[in-house]
């Protein structure tokens, strides 16, 4: 089944759920024999865990969560109010409701399996690992849920609680890894919670899981012997994270809202209603694709294109608490998309356009359109020069961008572009490039409803201008505003994913 990958190891059985766009792996694991499971640091829409025990007649008896999460609005509270189960976390996580604080060394039992909890912390100060043992067959352990501690070809990064904090949180990580996790056998599983393409760390393998004696072994995290040289390679190069972040660890520790189990169902709206609602702080966020929306839009809507990246991208660029509406190809489209909306903690959807954007037009209400360019077009107004000449905006990463751009070209990631309108001109076209068109067609948008009014995105990005044979340098952005993630636009090396 897609997005799931999962077994059964005598009475054991365990299943893992992906959510490719955030990198967040959860687990289901139970003793079938009697018929109890576990569920281990849910999403926010937990309908999937509710299915998957009734599908195995199990009865979820405990919510076990490592550490406070800081890139996705929990669904630990959800899930225990619609089980009766018991929500277990770190004693530090002081969750302002009803849960079961656990510290290390202290365990509990589902069936069979013997939970111990680790302290671990580093990722968050107040992390917990847990050790299960089958104790129908040992009393060792069989697996660790490492959360955020050891990844899978990684390690946490310790960045995201403040700069001040990167450094003495590595400094417990290394302690962390080397003292709590590497001493366990090789054969011992790692069923982490960060995967490939987590802002969460940098060199995520694409791997699920793995063991700890392959980690030992083949981890470049794990290598260091020293400390301090550790905590350098942990903290080089890690991706900047959107700014919905900052609100999910106070979001998690407070309580998110009930939901009932459920994505609130489809609302559509005729295009009357949606004009009332954008005049009232309301924003228009469009789903199609960057050349749909190149060609018309609603004015002032944002262009965040459907796909497993669309929940990340809305994080960074739409204000939160403001009131949504979408634009989408299909009616189909309303689920997916309020689920990744939901899991970064924007709830205040107000439904989408009846009829999709024919019924807008159709309706006399106002429209306008936006340039697209291929890289032949920008070359050929490079070369002549004078005002319709673009000034390029490079809106990839920093290391995307140190490997090779359009000379002369500025960088400033698109996640940051809000926050350097007015290092922009307005008298002057904009071109927006990426590395295939995703990010320009999100930042040009951004432009647009900031009120720039000569503004392209460029069609297939910076693969297709150097295989058309025109200039590349490289080099360091001079003026820089941070990592993006790079979407699902650009492959990351085999085996590893980066979504910074």
């Amino acid at each position: 089944m897609p997005g799931q990958a999962g077994g059964t190891l005598g009475p054991m059985l365990l299943r893992q759920f992906v959510i490719d766009g955030l990198g967040h792996l959860s687990t289901i694991i139970a003793d079938e024999s009697a018929g109890l499971a576990a569920v281990v640091d849910p999403r926010r829409d937990v309908d999937i865990y509710l299915e998957a025990a009734r599908s195995a007649d199990l009865r979820i008896t405990h919510v076990v969560e490592t550490h406070l999460h800081n890139d996705y609005v929990s669904g630990g509270r959800e899930l225990a109010a619609l089980t009766g189960a018991s929500h277990v976390i770190g004693a530090g996580a002081d969750l302002a409701y009803d849960h079961r604080p656990i510290r290390d060394r202290e365990s509990f039992d589902i069936g069979a399996l013997r939970f111990t909890a680790l302290e671990t912390p580093g990722h968050t100060p107040e992390h917990v690992a847990y050790a299960v043992a089958d104790t129908s067959r040992a009393q060792e352990p069989l697996l660790l849920f490492t959360g955020g501690s050891l990844l899978v070809g990684a390690v946490g990064r310790t960045d995201l609680l403040g700069e001040e904090n990167a450094l003495p949180f590595a400094r417990a990580m290394f302690r962390s890894i080397r003292e709590v996790i590497l001493p366990h056998e090789d054969f011992v599983g790692v069923y982490p919670t960060h995967g490939a393409g987590s802002l969460c760390s940098t060199g995520i393998a694409s791997t699920p899981w793995s063991t700890v004696g392959f980690e030992r072994r083949h981890n470049p995290m794990v290598q260091p012997s020293d400390v301090d040289r550790f905590a350098r390679l942990l903290l080089r190069d890690q991706p900047a994270y959107p700014r919905y972040f900052a609100r999910m660890r106070p979001t998690n520790q407070a309580g998110p809202r009930l939901l009932g189990g459920h994505p609130p169902e489809p609302r559509p709206m005729a295009a009357k209603d949606v004009r009332s609602a954008l005049k009232q702080d309301a924003v228009l966020v469009d789903l199609r694709s960057p050349a749909a929306h190149s060609m018309a839009h609603v004015p002032g809507s944002v262009s965040i294109p459907s796909g497993s990246s669309f929940g990340t991208w809305l994080g960074w660029v739409v204000e939160p608490d403001r009131p949504l509406v979408l634009m989408l190809d299909s009616p189909a489209d309303w689920d997916d998309a309020a689920r990744q909306a939901m899991r970064v903690g924007y709830e205040t959807l107000l439904g989408h356009v009846r009829g999709g954007f024919a019924s807008w037009t159709e309706s006399g209400a106002p429209v306008e359109s936006g340039g697209r360019l291929t890289v032949d077009q920008l070359a050929s107004r490079l070369d002549r020069g004078g005002p319709d000449a673009p000034l390029v905006v490079d809106v990839r990463q920093v290391t995307e961008y140190a490997s090779g751009h359009v000379p002369a070209a500025l960088h400033i990631g698109a996640g940051s572009l809000q926050d350097r309108l007015e290092d922009l001109p307005r008298d002057r076209p904009i071109a927006t490039i990426c590395a295939s068109g995703y990010r320009s067609s999100v930042a040009a948008s951004l432009l647009r409803a900031a009120g720039f009014s000569d503004v392209s995105w460029v069609a297939d990005g910076l693969p297709a201008w150097s295989a058309h044979g025109h200039p590349v340098e490289r080099g360091e952005a001079h003026a820089t505003g941070g990592d993006e993630p790079i979407a699902e636009e650009q492959a990351a090396p085999a085996g590893h994913h980066h979504r910074g």
